[in-house]
């Protein structure tokens, strides 16, 4: 803050259920104060000045240059009702054209959000606009701050995103089970297995086992139970492939509905299952994807114990060890977005798809971080990082990106994902989870601000040009590791400082045995279906890991073989 600039605020207007405020910097001229009208702060807020007047005169009211809009829930002491508040910030940037305005619009929204530090009442929150005014953000010139009272409701807002390291004892159901299931195959699961993790009693998990068994979704082998995949072959060691059918692109996934999004997009193919009983199983299936033979395998249930990081780490060396001939690999599946607040061409969105790629000045596809320390007040990130040597398939991406801007027709992996989608519903044999699209108001973008509080922030506004409401591409850097993704704060900090556009959770292992076995061409490709980091259980995981799919299909379409 100069001598020359004070901080302004003044009421524009104000109704019984709206209020609009103007912060404003302006001119200090330090002899024409007017106590009768202002209220001057002293101290460390000196410079801050609150008008009197009711009136806000309106002179060359110029556009804005961006805004963001959210949504806070205010709770009445007295009645207990929930109110609904819309909160509208507009940004004037002293109509300085070499100002990036939806850049600082943006973090000068993360600042104001910061969790345990944003208040939801009126005062608290004017201040703090006030405070970040008066400390920084020199290349704003003013505010308009619009609050309007929307909806009252007895009832508290449904969470759409889970609350940060919550534990919670799940009651046992033939859902969770075969998700369960799902998760640790082609891994079989004994009874004690699963007793073990999350200690349901063993009457209660054998019943709903026959229940699944009876509707087709689990078979029993070896002992434990497996999920029922249509057209596998059960073999003890994998047939040796036809030269011209050798893969030469390998896709991994680590969810069950990932693995079913990929096989439905490869064409004439065959899927072989190897089971051990030392929780070391395969599933291969080979085929055709565009120009290339691919084999696609799903890992069993990723984590953080030594077995699970051992087993995933095997896993890729013995797919690379049975496939010689693969030379591009991709992780393919669901991942959480990185949204921007007011740019829609920033804006990361449930249904979009990432590919891997340097970007920003970053010198890696792929950052996992392994720990966060505090250091004087300063948070640092241990990380790996990994980028690959060849970079055919990030340009391909990028090919396709730059491809359905220029060309007024449906995108190529759009044509796949509706292929893939009628596919799906032909072949559904089962209660398989639902592969469409869900609904746009169900993509709720909503940010913990400190304990159970939320706040519900509207998704920035495309261009009229624009109006695409599908899948969008984004190349550029994607990250992981529970350390850094499991606190919104910290995961908000370690993207910012990383450029990071997705995250997911613990593909460390899997990144590092692809780097121990020389393999030179990889990409991972997240499909957005949350805001964490993809492993959230919903209906948006399912459309995501067939949009990720489509995209590859899209790449090894213009790719040559």
């Amino acid at each position: 803050m100069t001598n020359q600039d004070r901080v302004v605020l003044i009421t524009k207007s104000k109704t019984p259920t709206s209020t609009v405020l103007i912060v404003e910097r302006q001119a200090d001229n330090n002899n024409e104060h007017n106590e009768k009208n202002e209220y001057l702060a002293g101290g460390e807020h000196s410079g801050i000045v609150i008008s009197k007047i009711g009136k806000y005169d309106v002179q060359d009211e110029t556009p804005e240059d961006t805004s963001v809009q959210f949504c806070v829930f205010l709770v009445n002491g007295q009645t207990g009702l929930h109110t609904k508040e819309r909160r509208t910030i507009r940004f004037w940037c002293n109509g300085n054209r070499s100002v990036d305005a939806s850049a600082v619009a943006s973090q000068f929204f993360q600042d104001l959000v910061l969790p345990n530090q944003f208040p939801l009442d009126y005062v608290g929150f004017v201040k703090r606009l006030l405070t970040l005014m008066h400390k920084g953000y020199k290349c704003v010139s003013k505010l308009e701050i619009e609050l309007k009272e929307m909806e009252r409701t007895a009832v508290r807002p449904v969470n759409q995103v889970s609350v940060e390291g919550s534990k919670l004892n799940v009651d046992i159901s033939q859902t969770k089970l075969r998700e369960l299931i799902e998760s640790s195959y082609p891994n079989p699961l004994t009874i004690d297995d699963i007793n073990k993790k999350h200690g349901w009693k063993n009457s209660d998990i054998k019943d709903n086992l026959e229940k699944l068994q009876q509707s087709g979704i689990v078979k029993p082998v070896d002992g434990g139970y497996t999920r029922v995949v249509l057209h596998d072959k059960i073999v003890e060691q994998m047939p040796v492939i036809q030269y011209n059918r050798q893969p030469t692109v390998a896709i991994i996934t680590a969810e069950y509905c990932e693995k079913v999004a990929v096989d439905i997009l490869i064409e004439n193919k065959e899927t072989f299952v190897r089971y051990t009983t030392v929780g070391e199983s395969n599933v291969y299936t080979i085929g055709k994807m565009g120009n290339h033979s691919v084999v696609c395998t799903k890992l069993p249930a990723l984590g953080l114990s030594r077995e699970a990081t051992t087993a995933a780490g095997n896993a890729i060396t013995r797919l690379l060890g049975t496939f010689q001939k693969v030379e591009h690999v991709f992780v393919c599946g669901a991942g959480g977005g990185v949204p921007h607040y007011t740019n829609y061409d920033k804006h990361v969105k449930l249904g979009d798809v990432v590919v891997s790629h340097c970007g920003n000045n970053q010198k890696a596809v792929y950052t996992y971080c392994k720990n966060v320390s505090n250091e004087n007040g300063d948070m640092k990130f241990h990380c790996h990082q990994y980028s690959p040597k060849i970079f055919d398939l990030q340009i391909a991406a990028m090919k396709l990106q730059t491809e359905v801007k220029s060309i007024d027709k449906k995108p190529l992996w759009d044509i796949y994902l509706s292929e893939g989608l009628n596919k799906i519903e032909k072949q559904k044999t089962d209660t398989e989870s639902d592969f469409n699209r869900p609904p746009a108001d169900s993509d709720k973008l909503q940010m913990y601000i400190g304990g159970t509080e939320l706040i519900e922030i509207t998704h920035p506004v495309c261009n009229a040009k624009d109006n695409n409401l599908g899948t969008r591409i984004h190349v550029g850097p994607i990250g992981g590791g529970l350390s850094a993704i499991s606190n919104a704060f910290i995961r908000q900090k370690f993207a910012a400082e990383y450029k990071l556009l997705a995250m997911d959770s613990e593909f460390d292992s899997v990144m590092g045995s692809l780097m121990g076995n020389y393999c030179h061409s990889y990409a991972i490709v997240r499909g957005i279906s949350d805001y964490k980091d993809g492993s959230v259980k919903n209906k948006w995981q399912p459309y995501a890991s067939l949009a990720a799919a489509s995209v590859i299909k899209a790449i090894l379409s213009i790719t040559n073989a």
